[in-house]
């Protein structure tokens, strides 16, 4: 990412909303308006931002800039209202021209230093840490590239928010959801930002790596997912870890959060039973922690889309199909941000964008095929039976009969045991 302006407007307004509520407080929600180039907001209080107390009433403006200078000027002359007035841009200040002097205006270098003073600001938006990419602490094991290159596509979406909240709240947070859906991306955007304000982010695949770099004194933050260093599915890596469970919620703390992003019905029953054993204690509930990754919207996955078209750098026929497009483009619920990338990367440039799209979801992913070709053949079987089976939600009955038509052998194992290895992978249970 070069500047402020590879943020897009939606993410620039947002980063002024932080930094506005970093500085002086003021609630996000406070800010009107609905353009793709400026939003306001009217301070009854005095406003002290930058070394500056401003006067009430205050007009608090979020200008998106483009064009050259003389345009630029034209698009912040005057307004009716306030006198004085704090306006955020794109831009460098001295190329707008003389302003009143009650007229204080933020651009991009006043900006990236607020990013690099408010820690709670790269946290709520990890997409500016492209901008201002962390040192690495001493001794941590995150993946520094991987997610700074997430970085530059990265929409903290509704799951993000939740998780973040959930880590607070409870220091232990369990993303769930099907593969592809951005749970790795979480977690590693949370590790990177944390990162930024000194913590130690680790990335580890076994229990033991965590007893190995626990230090109580300093703050770390721990991701357990059986995605890294494999590209297919691992389902006993999540009952290794809920083996662990007891020795590893105790663990947990102000200093010391965790963040699993395996297979969560191990994790219940884990749960379940230090209930059963110890009593509530401080374990929590599971729906406590657990937080929904593949729970996107629309609206998020068009936003992933903007994102990866404007790090991509596309020509310019191509940017003006995604903004025209791009609802259209990821409306399908299997159109993950996995496929997003790809589709960027690639079918995006064809002429016929409905069979692009088609074709795009047509083709498995490289990591699902992987998954797929390392199943057991009980379990290739049984995925071949639920297409074999009547449309919706399938019932255990009509799954039995439709996997003894699949079945190389006599079924060795009831349909149920079958699923549950393969659940919130492969399978969605509903109960």
């Amino acid at each position: 990412m070069r500047g402020l302006a590879d943020l897009g407007w939606l993410q620039f307004q947002q980063l002024c909303a932080l930094v506005l509520q970093a500085e002086a407080g003021l609630d996000p929600a406070a800010w009107d308006g609905a353009a793709d180039r400026s939003r306001t907001l009217v301070s009854a209080e005095p406003l002290r931002f930058a070394g500056r107390t401003l006067r009430p009433p205050v007009l608090v403006r979020c200008a998106w800039l483009r064009g050259d200078a003389d345009e630029r000027r034209i698009r912040l002359g005057p307004l009716d209202g306030p006198a004085a007035r704090l306006t955020f841009v794109n831009a460098a200040p001295e190329e707008l021209g003389p302003l009143p002097s009650e007229h204080v205006v933020i651009g991009e270098r006043e900006l990236l230093a607020a990013i690099d003073r408010h820690p709670e600001v790269r946290l709520a938006l990890p997409s500016v840490l492209a901008l201002r990419p962390p040192p690495p602490a001493r001794a941590s094991t995150l993946d520094l590239a991987a997610a700074l290159a997430l970085a530059d596509v990265f929409v903290p979406t509704l799951a993000y928010e939740r998780a973040l909240a959930t880590l607070r709240g409870h220091h232990f947070l369990v993303l769930t959801g099907p593969p592809e859906m951005g749970k790795t991306a979480i977690a590693r955007m949370l590790s990177l930002a944390l990162s930024s304000d000194g913590w130690e982010a680790h990335e580890c695949t076994r229990p033991e790596q965590v007893w190995e770099r626990l230090d109580p004194d300093r703050r770390q933050v721990f991701v357990a997912d059986d995605a890294f260093g494999s590209n297919e599915y691992r389902p006993d890596s999540a009952e290794r870890w809920a083996r662990d469970l007891d020795r590893i919620l105790r663990a947990t703390g102000e200093r010391t959060w965790l963040i699993w992003t395996s297979r969560p019905a191990p994790l219940r029953a884990g749960l379940r039973r230090l209930h059963r054993e110890r009593g509530a204690e401080r374990f929590p509930q599971p729906a406590q922690v657990q937080v929904d990754a593949s729970a996107l919207g629309v609206d998020e996955k068009t936003l992933i889309l903007f994102r990866h078209a404007r790090a991509a750098d596309l020509p310019v026929e191509q940017r003006r199909r995604v903004c025209d497009h791009g609802a259209q483009i990821v409306e399908h619920p299997h159109f993950t941000p996995e496929r997003i990338r790809r589709f960027v990367a690639g079918r995006l440039a064809q002429d016929d964008l409905a069979a692009a799209i088609d074709a795009e979801l047509a083709e498995p992913t490289e990591a699902m095929a992987a998954s797929y070709a390392a199943l057991e053949a009980e379990h290739r079987e049984l995925l071949l039976a639920m297409l074999d089976s009547p449309p919706g939600p399938v019932a255990e009955r009509d799954l039995a009969a439709a996997l003894r038509r699949h079945a190389a052998s006599p079924l060795p194992k009831a349909p149920v045991e079958l699923v549950d290895r393969l659940a919130d992978h492969f399978l969605r249970v509903i109960a």
